[in-house]
This record gives C-alpha cells, sequence and structure tokens, in this order.
C-alpha cells in the first residue's frame, strides 16, 4: 500500500504528541512521582503505532525502545535518575529528528543504534536504584483558561493551511470589491441596486468574521514549545530558572502566530544568557538562586501584548552608554538614556556588549532582529529595565495580518493609510496649537507637548498654502506624537499588500492598499514616526 499521501497527516499529529513528550518531561524533572510518565508512555505508544504503519523503521524502532522504558518507570521497576532524564530528553530529540527525516521529500532513516542501546540498557532492572536529584530545574506554569481536557474539546476537521490563506486572499479581495460597488451605488440612485449592494455587503462582512475566526489560534500553540528550549538553554548555562507562561488561550491570527515565535525566541535566550545571573550570583544579591522568567500574553484593545520579564540584572546602562557612544549611536557627552534611546541603540544590528561570545549571545544578532520583525508585522516595542531587578520587553502586535481598519488621510492630491492600531484621536488644528520649542515643532495638546511630524514633509511635497489643518494623536507605549495633515477621509477597512518601497521614505511605509474607487494608496508605518 502506498503510504506517501498520509505523510503530512502523520508529520501533523507526530508534532501533538511530540509537544507532549516534551511537556511531559519537564513535569517529570520537577517532579518524579507525577502523572508525567503515563502521559509519556501513551504519546511514545502513538507515534510507535503510526510509524509501523507507515513503515517508518528508526520511528518505530526509537520508539519501541522508549516505550520499553517508560514501561519500566511507570511500574516502579526502575527509577527516575539524572541519567534517565538525559536520556529521555535525548530520545525526544532523536525522535523529532527521525520523525522530519522519514517525512522529508527525500526520505531517510535516522541512525538509532547508539541511543537503542542507552535505552536498553537503563531499562535494565537495577539492583539498587538511585533517586532523582535535579542540578538544574525549569519550573513551568500555566495560568488561563487553556487547560480544556481532550473530552470537552470540540470536534476538529484537518485542512491544508494553503486553502485558508487562499480563501483569506479571496475575501480580501470581496472587500476590496465591497467598497467599490458601496461607492458606485451611492452615485447611482437605485433603490434596488442600494439593497442589493447592503446585502452583498452583510453577507461579505459575515463570511470576512468567520474566515478570520476560524484563523485564529491560541498562542498556546506556539508558547508550549519555548519550555523545553527555556529548559535546554538554562541546563547549558548553568542557571536555575522557574519558567512561568501565562494567558496561553489568548488567539492570534494564523499568519501572525507563525512569525512571533522567532522575536519571542530571541528575547527569552537573551533574558537567560544576558539578564538572569548565576544562582550564587543571585545569592550573593540577597535574590532566590532560582530565578523568575516570565510570558505572558494579553489582549488590549485590537492589539495583542506579548512580554517577557525577568528578574535579572536588568541592562546596566553603564555598559550600555559607553559602547553607543563608542560607535557613533549616541553623541559625546551624553548622561543618560531613555527608553526611547535604549531601544534605539540595543535594536542597532551588531550592537553588543557581551564580553564573551557563546552559541547563546554576543555577536550582536538578538534584539535587532526581534525589532525588525515586530516593526515589519506593523507592531511596536517597549523595553523596561531596572538595573539589578530585571528587564521586561513588550510586543504589541495587530490581531491578523490581512485586514484591518484604517484612517484615510489626504495630503495635496495622495490620499494614504494609517492604521488604526495606534491612533488616539483626530481633531482639527487650532491656532496657536503649534509651537516651537528648543529649535523643534511641537503641538500643545491639553497643555502637553507632543512632537509634530507634518506628513507633507515626510513624503517630499512642497509646503502648502496652510491646507494642513487635520492632526492624528498616535501613540506607541509611552511615545506620542502627532501627525499634521491635509483632510480626513474616513474610515475603511483596508487588504494589505506588499510592495517593493523605493528612495529615502521607503521606510515609512509598511505596504499599499486599494480603495473603493479603485485607486491605490499608500499605508503608514506609525512605528517609523512616534
Amino acid at each position: 500500500m502506498d503510504t506517501s499521501g498520509y505523510a503530512k497527516l502523520f508529520l501533523t499529529e507526530s508534532r501533538e504528541h511530540l509537544v507532549e513528550i516534551n511537556n511531559a518531561l519537564l513535569a517529570l524533572e520537577r517532579d518524579a512521582n507525577s502523572d508525567a510518565v503515563d502521559e509519556l508512555f501513551r504519546a511514545v505508544h502513538s507515534i510507535k503505532g503510526m510509524s509501523g504503519a507507515m513503515g517508518y523503521k528508526s520511528v518505530t524502532e526509537l520508539s519501541h525502545e522508549l516505550e520499553n522504558l517508560l514501561d519500566k518507570l511507570r511500574n516502579g521497576k526502575i527509577l527516575v535518575t539524572t541519567q534517565v532524564m538525559d536520556t529521555l530528553f535525548t530520545s525526544s530529540d532523536a525522535l523529532e529528528t527521525a520523525i522530519s527525516l522519514a517525512t522529508s521529500d527525500k526520505p531517510r532513516d535516522l541512525i538509532v543504534n547508539t541511543l537503542v542501546d542507552q535505552l536498553r540498557e537503563l531499562a535494565q532492572e537495577p539492583e539498587e536504584p538511585q533517586t532523582f536529584t535535579a542540578e538544574f530545574q525549569v519550573l513551568a506554569e500555566t495560568k488561563g483558561a487553556a487547560q480544556a481536557k481532550a473530552e470537552h474539546a470540540p470536534r476538529h476537521v484537518r485542512i491544508d493551511a494553503r486553502r485558508l490563506d487562499n480563501l483569506m486572499n479571496a475575501v480580501g479581495e470581496l472587500v476590496i470589491v465591497r467598497d467599490r460597488l458601496t461607492l458606485i451605488s451611492a452615485q447611482i440612485d437605485d433603490p434596488s441596486l442600494s439593497e442589493a449592494t447592503l446585502k452583498a455587503s452583510q453577507l461579505i462582512g459575515n463570511l470576512q468574521n468567520e474566515i478570520m475566526t476560524i484563523r485564529m489560534l491560541p498562542v498556546w500553540q506556539v508558547f508550549d514549545r519555548f519550555p523545553r528550549v527555556v529548559r535546554d538553554t538554562a541546563h547549558l548555562l548553568g542557571k536555575r530558572v522557574e519558567f512561568i507562561i501565562e494567558g496561553k488561550e489568548i488567539e492570534l491570527d494564523r499568519s501572525m502566530l507563525e512569525e512571533m515565535g522567532e522575536p519571542v525566541l530571541h528575547l527569552l535566550r537573551n533574558a537567560l544568557d544576558h539578564g538572569i545571573e548565576l544562582p550564587e550570583e543571585r545569592v550573593a544579591k540577597d535574590k532566590p538562586a532560582v530565578a523568575r522568567l516570565t510570558l505572558t500574553a494579553e489582549r488590549d484593545r485590537s492589539t495583542v501584548l506579548i512580554r517577557v520579564s525577568d528578574d535579572g540584572r536588568g541592562i546596566d546602562p553603564d555598559l550600555v552608554l559607553p559602547r553607543a557612544i563608542e560607535l557613533g549611536l549616541i553623541e559625546e557627552g551624553t548622561t543618560t538614556l531613555s527608553d526611547e534611546d535604549l531601544i534605539r541603540v540595543i535594536s542597532r544590528p551588531g550592537f553588543s556588549t557581551a564580553k564573551k561570545i557563546t552559541d547563546i549571545s554576543g555577536r550582536g544578532v538578538g534584539f535587532d532582529i526581534v525589532a525588525t520583525r515586530v516593526r515589519a508585522l506593523g507592531g511596536s516595542l517597549e523595553v523596561r529595565s531596572v538595573p539589578g531587578r530585571g528587564t521586561t520587553v513588550t510586543l504589541r502586535l495587530p490581531l491578523t495580518l490581512a485586514i484591518s481598519r484604517a484612517l484615510l488621510a489626504r495630503v495635496e492630491e495622495e490620499v494614504y493609510a494609517i492604521p488604526l492600531t495606534h491612533i488616539v484621536e483626530t481633531f482639527s488644528l487650532a491656532p496657536g496649537m503649534l509651537q516651537h520649542v528648543k529649535g523643534r515643532e511641537v503641538l500643545v495638546i491639553r497643555d502637553e507637548p507632543v512632537p509634530a511630524i507634518r506628513l507633507r514633509d515626510r513624503v517630499g511635497l512642497q509646503k502648502g498654502n496652510g491646507q494642513s489643518s487635520q492632526v492624528v494623536l498616535m501613540e506607541l507605549a509611552d511615545r506620542r506624537a502627532g501627525l499634521v495633515v491635509d483632510e480626513f477621509l474616513g474610515q475603511q477597512e483596508i487588504v494589505m499588500k506588499q510592495f517593493d518601497a523605493v528612495g529615502e521614505d521607503s521606510s515609512l511605509f509598511s505596504g499599499a492598499t486599494i480603495l473603493g474607487d479603485g485607486a491605490p494608496a499608500l499605508i503608514i508605518d506609525p512605528t517609523t514616526l512616534v
């Protein structure tokens, strides 16, 4: 029987079991008397059965020996030791590799002879078994409503993710057509056309909401792989960490979820390497030997906040400032760094204060990747650090990359779209509101000065004759700026289209969209303004 058609299904289900295996291993490392061994046995047994049916030799052989060892553990014939735990973690990694190789475009077996021998040796019942003492400990705690049991889970149907992408693209085009039909209908006095257009608009809106809901996935689908990463990294660095995950039930669009994994991984590894101290160093500072690392997801209006916090040494300005001056990122004579300056400095490619290059950090390839990726996703970045007490990095991300609402603004004859995510309010420019402070133009809003940015200047248009009369107050984290435009044209749902911008102001735009009249409009990236 030809089983090639079932390879993708096997890979998908095996990945779910691998997540269960890693989570159970972490639980077993915390508490050798937990039910984790039973969970491990069930997951490995499932993989063994599926791989046997598919004819994946190395996966079947490895899972079979792993199952034998787990059977001895759950029956109490052998005890959990440090050697057993290390071998179980190694076996989990090997199992994942074997599955990837077996289901690749050019299937091949992983050589597992040595590991199989180790599993068989450990499965032999010792005369005097040793007790397990964890030298390194990573605790994982979950807070939220993501603990639903399998028996209460809703029914699911597996479909190719590309079909969801195709549906989302089709709905995006329908939204553009809907807006154009609405505009045409408003210009033609025909009750029948107006009624049909309204009905079509409602149907398209319902279809859009349903497809966007289908694409929403809980963040635990990405977060669940981090406890193992934290455990292994802490183990490598000789550090002890309590890793806490909160808000695993928060949902994001599938495309956004796939993109956020790498930035969060960089932040976790950076916190472990740079932020968290060694146990003896923490004790000398009257801190608990076990550090606390928290990963949190929460909703904030139409955005999701992803926050990574640690109680480590924090970012030392005495190290960052001289290095920033040396590289020419900060002017000579600067004595303090604001939060904005700190983000700008540590986000520069190649910036690093690490004295020693390791496999984890020290090459300046961490935070700049995070900043670049978050900006590309239409999000913003916030850093809060207190020397000696820890650092918190917050990513503010839109719920979806596909369709969003935007404010349309005109400058001269050009129309631009400004995402509503970062807009606080809009108002008309009143006399005396524009002032100059220390040679810089500012807007005084309710006695509070904020930087004034004239959009016509940023896009290279000539200064007008007083046409600019409207202001968009934008906010990212605790930073604000007022964008001055000629006129507001209302709100509209926009479909993001990628484009290759050229020129000095290419970074000002995050993409383009098509308006209801068929004309294109560039989408302003607020993170480049505030």
